[in-house]
């Protein structure tokens, strides 16, 4: 998109200039319920886009299947009101890595432990193609004028991490500078509690709660002692009443505070010119 293409879409809007952008005054960011005239706006304001990557997935017997796509558009909402830009829809599609299990079957992802089909998995594609889907997804962003990507995926598979940071790479050289940056929505959090494990363990379940709590119920929960189905590692189960709303809260924020400060540096580091840049507050 150049100079010319912006003037031409600002002046769509030109009989519509002397009225509010906001009616109700609060700023939304979710790219797909906006109007055209806020998203060149937003877009003017700060040229970010945020992508968001989960999956539909086995999350124990007492979190959603779209726990991942659920963490990092929720990540995604709350950095972007204070970095500026756009937080596209969550994509629920994902990769996983395959390998045998105990009774020597082929199966992926947490049907490997568990060695059966988990309910709820319904994600896999193949790794070309959702390789070329996420570089086709960067691209379409640049061409609708975003100058800056914020990757971020609530899913920590290998090969879905390494194909994210591959198109981060990949859009970085073709620009001669860094637009794209990547993020794991659940890092932060995985060191914030004591025993927290990995998925549908304490951590993540209480990420989830920071952001969710209406998705989770403890009363699903297998009894005490049971270990997590599906995990490589013998991690407890979260226990009803250890994890507190404060807990979800502060898990919650150590994820938003590590992302805003990676697309600060991202914005901070944008060649100065098309649009002006809004500065982020330190």
């Amino acid at each position: 998109m150049d100079d010319r293409d912006r003037v031409a879409q600002s002046a769509l809007f030109d009989h519509v200039r002397d009225l509010p952008l906001w009616p109700g005054g609060a700023v939304e960011r979710r790219l797909e319920l906006l109007r055209p005239r806020q998203i060149v706006a937003l877009r003017d304001e700060c040229p970010l886009i945020y992508l968001p990557f989960g999956t539909i997935e086995w999350h124990e017997r007492h979190m959603p299947v779209g726990t991942d796509g659920f963490t990092a558009h929720g990540i995604s909402l709350r950095a972007a009101a204070i970095t500026g830009g756009v937080v596209y829809p969550p994509l629920f599609w994902g990769l996983d890595d395959y390998g045998t299990t105990a009774s020597g079957e082929t199966r992926s992802g947490m049907d490997i432990a568990a060695d059966m089909p988990l309910p709820g998995n319904v994600y896999r594609v193949g790794h070309e193609t959702y390789g070329r889907l996420l570089a086709e997804a960067a691209g379409e962003c640049f061409r609708a004028g975003y100058r800056s990507l914020a990757l971020v995926t609530g899913h920590g598979a290998r090969g879905q991490v390494h194909a994210i940071h591959r198109v981060a790479l990949a859009a970085n050289e073709v620009a001669g500078h860094r637009c794209a940056i990547t993020f794991e929505a659940y890092g932060p959090a995985m060191r914030q509690l004591p025993d927290g494990g990995g998925h549908a363990g304490r951590a993540e379940t209480a990420l989830l709660m920071g952001l969710h709590p209406e998705l989770i119920d403890f009363q699903e929960l297998p009894p005490d002692g049971t270990p997590v189905l599906g995990a490589s590692d013998p991690r407890p189960h979260p226990v009803h009443g250890a994890i507190t709303a404060a807990d979800g809260a502060r898990l919650v924020q150590a994820s938003v505070d590590g992302l805003v400060a990676r697309v600060r540096h991202l914005l901070d580091g944008l060649p100065i010119g098309g649009v002006a840049l809004r500065r982020i507050p330190s």
